[in-house]
């Protein structure tokens, strides 16, 4: 189970730890954003930090809205079933995570400032 909370100012925060495949892991805070096809959305100074390697160029879904191409790289990330290979793309906004990743779990929170989230597996 993955936890967070609700912040009535950014959303649904919950923190997971993300790396290139190796140790450390860099715990960061992300929104989640089921809007998005993307696994992780991360700014560079993220994927400059966890030593990404690119991929290539992607078209991805924000909102219902195609973004532009973006570049595209492979994280590893702790989620709920354990360490996950995410399809990251780069973003100027801040950490998101997609429905890439949400996909098989299942997501409750209270939404009021400062309720809880949690984000389960379904089996």
């Amino acid at each position: 189970m993955i936890t967070g909370i609700f912040d009535d100012n950014r959303g649904l925060l919950v923190r997971a730890p993300v790396s290139d495949g190796s140790r450390p892991y860099h715990e960061i805070e992300f929104a989640i954003a089921p809007s998005t096809n993307a696994g992780l959305a991360l700014p560079r100074r993220y994927i400059t930090e966890l030593g990404l390697s690119r991929m290539g160029e992607t078209n991805w879904m924000l909102g219902g809205i195609d973004q532009q191409d973006a570049s595209c790289y492979i994280a590893y990330v702790e989620w709920v079933r354990g360490l996950s290979p995410v399809f990251v793309v780069e973003t100027p906004g801040g950490p998101l995570i997609g429905r890439g990743l949400l996909r098989g779990s299942f997501l409750r929170a209270d939404f009021m400032d400062g309720g809880e989230v949690a984000v389960y597996g379904i089996e």
